[in-house]
């Protein structure tokens, strides 16, 4: 758990210390009120205590009404909370304790005091359910918010189109994978084993400059699914020399955000169904047959 003043944090910035890695060991005396002397505040992140209110019991209208009545002043917050993250607020209302707002940038849920001083990046957690109200709120937000998958909308030039075995109605995984990333390369050696796919990959670069460099290579490249398929290899792909449109590299980070997608890899099969991770070929198979 990390309670950091707002005002630090912007020097930390300047410092080039990033702003959530500060780290305040004082607790701020809202916290206390007389009512929470019993919580425990932990360095793993979370706020723990016995009775908690679940925010997700109201619609998001009525949160920000709760919140205007609660006395925070909602333009201030929301500036302070912005110019720290360097992130748009999209979504400000009460927080499960009272005299904590609830702010979500980025898709992420954080907490802030009344006065727009504090900032809190962790998690609340129920005690009697053991369940993070924060992850719960994270997951609603995301849901609320992330539009409806529809392949159909897609532009597969976009893509790298992977064939394995022959073409089969329904039987098609959309990716978004990073070619540096570990799990990405595990996914790749189970839909090597898989039967009649097809696989439209749109490269991202979440790991970073290197991740880019070698998308750039791939796209570029004479056969982009022979590169990709070399790079989730380990193998070398060696740049040809050749230059071309990039913009595609730049469209499936938009599409990636546009889907909150935040990790590698991210599937979708035909019928919309989002898959995370590298949970293996039985589970992917187990989501291609519930594809139309």
């Amino acid at each position: 758990m990390r309670l950091v003043p707002l005002s630090t944090c912007a020097r930390s910035i300047v410092g080039n210390c990033p702003a959530l890695q500060c780290v305040c060991d004082t607790i701020y005396a809202f916290l206390l009120n007389g009512v929470f002397m019993n919580q425990l505040i932990s360095r793993r992140g979370a706020i723990t205590t016995a009775a908690l209110a679940s925010a997700s019991a109201f619609p998001m209208t009525a949160l920000a009404a709760k919140a205007q009545a609660q006395g925070g002043d909602k333009v201030a917050i929301t500036a302070a909370v912005e110019k720290l993250l360097g992130a748009k607020v999209e979504f400000f209302g009460p927080a499960p304790i009272p005299g904590l707002f609830e702010v979500i940038a980025n898709g992420n849920v954080y907490y802030v005091d009344a006065a727009g001083k504090h900032i809190i990046d962790g998690h609340i957690v129920n005690m009697a359910t053991r369940s993070s109200l924060t992850a719960q709120r994270k997951l609603e937000f995301e849901r609320a918010t992330t539009p409806e998958f529809d392949a159909s909308q897609l532009s597969f030039d976009d893509a790298i189109r992977t064939v394995y075995g022959k073409p089969t109605p329904g039987r098609v995984l959309v990716t978004f994978e990073d070619p540096r990333c570990g799990f990405c390369r595990k996914l790749h050696q189970d839909l090597k084993g898989m039967k009649d796919l097809v696989v439209y990959t749109f490269p991202v670069s979440f790991l970073g400059p290197q991740s880019r460099s070698l998308n750039e290579t791939i796209w570029c490249s004479s056969d982009r699914s022979a590169a990709w398929n070399a790079a989730m290899e380990g193998q070398e792909v060696r740049a040809s020399g050749a230059t071309c449109d990039l913009s595609a590299l730049e469209r499936n980070a938009e599409l990636a955000r546009r889907f909150k997608v935040s990790g590698t890899p991210t599937m979708y099969t035909a019928s919309g169904q989002r898959i995370v991770g590298a949970v293996g070929a039985a589970a992917i198979e187990q989501a291609l047959s519930k594809a139309p």
